[in-house]
């Protein structure tokens, strides 16, 4: 499975949109060609099955007309007065009586036989001992009978009526001999004395004419049955006349009046189809292979497939137009972009459609322009750093020569005793090494803060008791860390802009403590405070040159230039100030845990 998805995933859109469209379009085709391959099938079959059952109606009819001719001569033989007359005589009469009888009984039976194309024996057996027959012989069985057996019986205990019997043994294996065989008591008329019987023997090929257009199907057989099950007639297995029909199905047949069924026999699908007469209950069975029945469908089978196959031929050339239109603009923006690849950025894609692909190619077009302006941005970029490196070079000689003189200035005051000025010349050195040095722009908190004590410590020395200064920075976020000189600018603003023309005595709160996942900051002064007006202008970055805040504002905007580009939009720095009641800036910034060099 997964080889086959990982060919699947390896295959190229196109091949893949191909495959889509055969399966979209075959599928259907298939189901609707199976489809309606057996739905013909079905239809054939049973339309097949309804015109045999209906053939065997029509033989069953043709049997019973033959049936009730077979009665109907009965039934004038029974009251024909030379008949009546003849079976009346007693046996001991002369021969040449005997002889003009036999005569007379034999014009009668001939005349019967004249006009009918019929494959039957007749027989008058008297109780006088007469013997009349039109065969060449005549069976020992009818020459000296048992009335109490077998069609005699039957007829004795009809009295008069009509009887059937079928024959269970075959006389000849030739031409299969009698299978069926109709009797009748003749008794005198006025009397009801018992004259004798008059037997019709039927023999098969006589019944076998009459179902001969039942067998269509090659493979089929037919069958007559009588009532119990037995054989009287079949085609093809004559070798099973005379026995009871030894099939599975046989029970059915025997307890329903017509219809078909299907059944399986030696592995073979068969249609048992049965009807059974109205008069005397003959079951008249054809049991045909269902494959002969439905080969009829092979023609519509074909031409079903014929048209499944042309449809995927259709579907394929369908699918491969396409496939190659839908492709054919990505394939070129794959070009293009092998090109990019190169470095070739001059490429543009030129494309008509106002799809998706076209949309997708002009943002190829706008991510094109965009690289090649950020490309130019980072060259100048690169010009201006480098140049700013030669500027620093050049200035170089600047600090060395300021550290040498506040050196110089921190031991002659020391050398003088004079503290004050050796104290200012220490903090406003190392706050000349801190602002220049090269290093990280992410620092730990605790040197950031000692920044500020150095730079706290000339404003002290400079305002004397004017201000008083507290710094609170917990223990706990000394460790942290924080882009450089990030709160200097706000202590400035408060000294110079909040408390330098500040009347009286003034204060300023520095804290730091940790506020869940984030660092806040509070640098609070009692000053002048700021007019909300003002406040607004300097946070939108409306700041006046030459005004009193514009210095001020100049030390925000770089202080929120600086905020976004380490943090984005993560920090929070708010300002309450009121005129004349003094300014709170509080910072909140996320955690950060380690030192950050510069690139």
């Amino acid at each position: 499975m997964n080889y086959w998805m990982d060919r699947l995933h390896a295959m190229e859109l196109k091949t893949k949109l191909m495959l889509l469209f055969l399966l979209i379009a075959v599928i259907p085709l298939a189901v609707l060609g199976i489809f309606s391959i057996r739905k013909a099938s079905s239809e054939i079959q049973t339309k097949a099955n309804e015109i045999i059952l209906e053939n065997l109606s029509q033989i069953n009819y043709s049997l019973n007309y033959f049936v009730e001719d077979i009665e109907q001569l009965s039934m004038y033989l029974y009251s024909n007065k030379d008949i009546q007359d003849i079976l009346s005589k007693p046996a001991a009469r002369s021969v040449e009586e005997k002889y003009r009888d036999q005569q007379t009984v034999a014009a009668i039976l001939n005349s019967f036989l004249g006009f009918k194309s019929w494959d039957i024996q007749l027989y008058v057996l008297g109780e006088n001992g007469d013997r009349y027959f039109t065969g060449k012989f005549i069976p020992s069985s009818y020459l000296r009978y048992n009335a109490d057996w077998g069609l005699f019986r039957k007829a004795r205990l009809a009295g008069g009526d009509v009887v059937w019997d079928s024959h269970y043994s075959l006389k000849k294996f030739e031409d299969y001999g009698t299978v069926l065989s109709s009797g009748r008591l003749l008794k005198q008329i006025d009397t009801g004395k018992p004259l004798g019987y008059f037997i019709v023997d039927i023999m098969e090929p006589a019944l076998a004419d009459k179902y001969e257009r039942a067998y269509r199907y090659d493979g089929g057989e037919v069958y007559l049955l009588d009532d119990k099950g037995y054989i009287i007639s079949s085609h093809l297995s004559k070798l099973e006349v005379g026995t009871r029909l030894e099939k599975p199905y046989l029970s059915t047949i025997l307890q329903e009046r017509k219809g078909f069924f299907r059944i399986m026999e030696q592995d073979i699908e068969h249609m048992v189809i049965y009807d059974t007469s109205d008069t005397h209950g003959f079951k008249l069975i054809n049991v045909v292979p269902v494959s002969a029945l439905t080969g009829e469908s092979a023609s519509i089978r074909n031409f079903t497939i014929f048209i499944v196959i042309f449809g995927v031929l259709i579907s394929y050339c369908t699918a491969f137009l396409l496939s190659d239109y839908i492709t054919r603009p990505l394939h070129k923006l794959r070009r293009l972009m092998r090109q990019v690849e190169k470095g070739d950025l001059e490429v543009t894609f030129d494309s008509k459609y106002r799809d998706e692909v076209g949309h997708l190619g002009g943002s190829f077009n706008r991510m094109l322009q965009r690289i090649k302006e950020l490309i130019n941005q980072v060259y100048e970029k690169q010009l201006k750093v480098q140049e700013a490196e030669i500027k620093a070079i050049h200035a170089q000689f600047t600090p060395h020569f300021l550290y040498n003189a506040l050196d110089s200035i921190n031991w002659m005051a020391r050398i003088h005793r004079i503290e004050v000025i050796s104290s200012i010349a220490v903090s406003l050195g190392s706050l000349l090494r801190f602002s220049i040095r090269r290093g990280n722009t992410v620092i730990p908190i605790r040197e950031d803060m000692q920044q500020i004590r150095n730079y706290l410590t000339i404003q002290e020395i400079r305002y004397r008791d004017k201000i008083t200064i507290s710094v609170e920075i917990e223990e706990g976020i000394l460790d942290l860390c924080i882009p450089k000189l990030l709160i200097q600018p706000l202590v400035e603003n408060a000294i110079n802009h909040g408390l330098e023309m500040k009347a009286g005595q003034g204060s300023l709160l520095i804290s730091g403590r940790l506020a869940g996942e984030r660092v806040l900051f509070v640098v609070e002064d009692n000053g002048l405070g700021i007019a909300p007006d003002k406040l607004q202008r300097i946070l939108r970055g409306e700041y006046v040159s030459g005004e009193e805040t514009s210095t001020t504002g100049i030390g925000l905007h770089n202080l929120l230039r600086r905020l976004e580009l380490h943090f984005g939009h993560a920090y929070v720095l708010h300002i309450d100030s009121l005129p004349g009641q003094g300014t709170k800036v509080s910072l909140s910034i996320p955690i950060i845990r380690e030192a950050v060099s510069d690139v």
